[in-house]
């Protein structure tokens, strides 16, 4: 019998036309955070700490929401935290438009930010397989991917238009507005909802994890796909975390190259999507090392200077490489460890991927502050192609374990 459409499927699809809205909100939100930073203190430092602020959260605190979303309404959850996004959206609008803030208190709203971000992807990873059947589950992650790379190409552009008509202020007021709609959707969904408690002690939470990672350090292949996701989130991404720099700083344009810039790399994030949709996973591992080196000499390429278009189409290529590592390493993660330790694991993966963006683009920051962007994107580039090559060699070899 034939799985049943993913059409037919009416709490995601109302919950999609919310995330509609907040994704681009989450785009419009970090250029307009980025650009702003960039505009009070044209220091690469301040803003690879923005970016840190942002993403590393997600490394120190999402595993402990990973625990108390199965103890509470998820959905309740869910339209909590979306107000708290809107309302941080408000505030900045409001705090910009009477001139009240500053350098500090922008990073300060950033922590506060990627805080609430990281307990909303640890309520939304728990609430989307409640609402959808387990044959359309892997169509659903394919749309959110999509959508979130959609947003990631459109918002920015969105975020510049705001900017150039009224300011900051308008861009954070939109952003504000985008999670209601959100808000609405999360209430009128229809679950069958019940409170799940853990008796296993507070420690337990730590024991297991302890265990899990060392699971990950066990297994050549997984231990290796984490190596290679690692330093393609520091390295192949944390120069797409300091764009605004690379926009005013390196190219001596505006708002509008930050967001064609931003745009780029969520065009390249899309193409790679839509490959490895197509493809079978026994091509996963010759992807993974062509993305993996060909990241490495992209920021060699970078790193010799040119004209903004080039610029332009290396961002792309950037990002397509760093997307390919991604979905390609937890790919292969997925089918190749034993299913006992699967949560541990891919929350291993998942603090890698986003932490170590987090970590690349304060090291980016820092970097090019102080040595410019030649010398700084040289060796991580030479790094990153070393690294791939010898984590990605004959990967082809390896069998799924679990």
């Amino acid at each position: 019998m034939n799985p049943p459409s993913i059409l037919h499927e009416r709490n995601y699809l109302t919950y999609l036309c919310g995330s509609v809205f907040s994704t681009q909100g989450i785009w419009i939100q970090r250029m307009t955070l980025g650009w702003m930073i960039w505009d009070l203190t044209h220091s690469e430092t301040w803003l690879g700490l923005l970016a840190f602020l942002m993403f590393f959260p997600v490394v120190l605190v999402g595993p402990l929401f990973g625990v108390l979303v199965d103890r509470i309404n998820r959905r309740r959850a869910a339209v909590l935290i979306s107000l708290m996004l809107s309302a941080f959206g408000f505030c900045l609008a409001v705090l910009v438009a009477g001139g009240l803030i500053g350098a500090p208190g922008v990073l300060l709203f950033a922590l506060g930010i990627g805080i609430t971000n990281s307990a909303y992807q640890a309520v939304r990873l728990s609430l989307v397989p409640e609402l959808v059947s387990a044959p359309n589950m892997s169509r659903a992650v394919a749309i959110n991917a999509i959508l979130f790379n959609s947003a990631r190409f459109i918002g920015p552009m969105i975020a510049g238009l705001l900017i150039n008509l009224q300011g900051s202020a308008l861009s954070f007021a939109v952003t504000g507005a985008c999670y209601l709609p959100l808000t609405g959707v999360l209430l009128c969904l229809r679950l069958d909802e019940h409170r799940r408690r853990d008796g296993k002690a507070p420690g337990a939470f730590l024991v297991d994890l302890a265990a899990g990672v060392r699971y990950a350090r066990r297994e050549s292949l997984i231990a290796r796909l984490l190596l290679v996701i690692c330093c393609a989130a520091i390295f192949g991404r944390g120069l797409l975390e300091i764009l605004p720099a690379v926009a005013d700083g390196l190219y001596g344009r505006g708002v509008e190259a930050l967001a064609a810039l931003t745009s780029a790399a969520g065009f390249g994030s899309i193409i790679a999507g839509l490959l490895l949709s197509a493809s079978g996973t026994e091509r996963l591992p010759l992807a993974l090392r062509l993305a993996g080196i060909g990241s490495g000499a992209l920021l060699i390429l970078f790193s010799l200077g040119g004209r903004f278009e080039s610029g332009l189409l290396i961002v792309t290529a950037l990002s397509f490489c760093a997307t390919v590592c991604g979905v390609a390493t937890q790919s292969l993660i997925q089918i190749s460890l034993d299913s006992a330790y699967r949560g541990r694991v891919m929350s291993l993966w998942g603090a890698l991927n986003v932490g170590g963006g987090a970590i690349g683009g304060l090291l980016f920051g820092l970097l090019t502050e102080f040595a410019g962007f030649g010398p700084s994107l040289l060796l991580p580039g030479l790094a990153m192609m070393a690294t791939s090559a010898y984590a990605t060699r004959n990967l082809h070899a390896f069998r799924r374990v679990g």
